[in-house]
């Protein structure tokens, strides 16, 4: 057995980037930077596409329009194309090394799936534009979706703006958007207007910059950039506030939040050979991350452990994608002795 040492088990910096997150064209962007890329494994079938958390609504008018797309990209198994618009119940897909962002029809944010994500639109409610009574549900059965909502899509303060003509509301001052000072925490994830859907639990968004992310068993990790995010599972609900996080495993409720760690990272990693066409490879993570190898994402465990038993690719190289929910990524290239 071999452990992986510092000297070669380091990223691959060349896949370093930044990403700025608009929201409403001419309000204060939000800079993300980046980190790291890594490889998906998956060692069980990825859990059905099916929420017991919401009931589909067939009857909305309105849409999510397709607004960037890299690499392979479907919609109900089609090829996506710039300017598609996705109604209740379509089905969008990201394939290897691909991305698709998704604005919603009235502005109050954007969606960015990154590869190997599915994502169902599960309830569009009210009218087109700035309807103070919108409700917007996505559900995600596998990958990672970082979305930017504007704060005004909170309860308490639509409520207060349903008065006033759409003009005033699309005049509001967008500097105090993702201050916390200006969340009210008192609506339940449920409840949400806008709200994240997966196999395991239900977060809700209170005007934030957040992702999200499943593992092939629907395990799910909530971690949130600015603002607040209330998430529910198992009659248990706890809110996620500004850097940190909280993971929903099978039939639990979702973990303390914690200060999200500063990159994703192998903590413990180990590789070896069992044949010549075989490998094992055990590793950590932290908990909310994803892992992928070879493109495959794998089960982990409610402390991020996983023990894989791989066929070795023609390179001889595995490589590893460690992805957060939200601006945490990691890739390595783990050679087999």
């Amino acid at each position: 057995m071999v452990t992986t040492g510092t000297s070669w088990l380091k990223p691959n910096r060349d896949n370093f980037f930044k990403y700025a997150f608009f929201l409403i064209p001419g309000m204060t962007a939000i800079a993300i930077t980046m980190v790291e890329l890594g490889i998906l494994g998956a060692i069980k079938p990825a859990i059905a596409n099916t929420s017991p958390l919401s009931q589909v609504n067939r009857t909305a008018t309105r849409s999510l329009m397709v607004e960037e797309l890299q690499g392979r990209v479907t919609i109900n198994g089609n090829p996506a194309r710039l300017g598609d618009r996705l109604g209740v119940a379509d089905v969008i897909t990201t394939g290897r090394r691909a991305i698709a962002i998704l604005r919603v029809d009235s502005n109050i944010g954007v969606l960015e799936l990154a590869e190997n994500t599915t994502l169902e639109i599960r309830s569009l409610s009210g009218q087109p534009g700035l309807d103070p009574n919108q409700e917007t549900v996505v559900f995600i059965s596998k990958g990672r979706v970082r979305s930017s909502i504007a704060r005004f899509v909170s309860a308490p303060f639509r409520n207060s703006t349903a008065s006033q003509p759409p003009q005033e509301i699309a005049a509001l001052n967008w500097e105090g958007i993702f201050s916390q000072d200006s969340q009210n925490s008192e609506e339940s994830a449920e409840a949400s207007p806008f709200r994240v859907e997966t196999p395991v639990t239900v977060a809700g968004v209170r005007g934030t910059s957040f992702g999200v992310d499943v593992g092939p068993d629907g395990k799910t990790g909530i971690s949130t950039v600015e603002g607040i995010v209330g998430t529910s599972a198992e009659g248990e609900e706890t809110q996620v506030n500004r850097q940190k996080f909280s993971v929903v495993n099978l039939n639990l409720p979702p973990t303390v939040p914690d200060l999200t760690p500063p990159l994703s990272a192998l903590q413990v990693f180990q590789v070896t050979r069992l044949s010549p066409r075989r490998a094992r490879i055990v590793g950590q993570v932290d908990p909310m991350d994803i892992v992928y190898i070879d493109n495959r994402a794998i089960v982990t465990d409610s402390e991020g452990k996983f023990d894989l038993i791989a066929q070795l690719p023609p390179s001889r190289r595995f490589r590893i994608v460690v992805r957060g929910p939200s601006v945490r990524e990691r890739e390595y290239s783990v050679p087999v002795p």
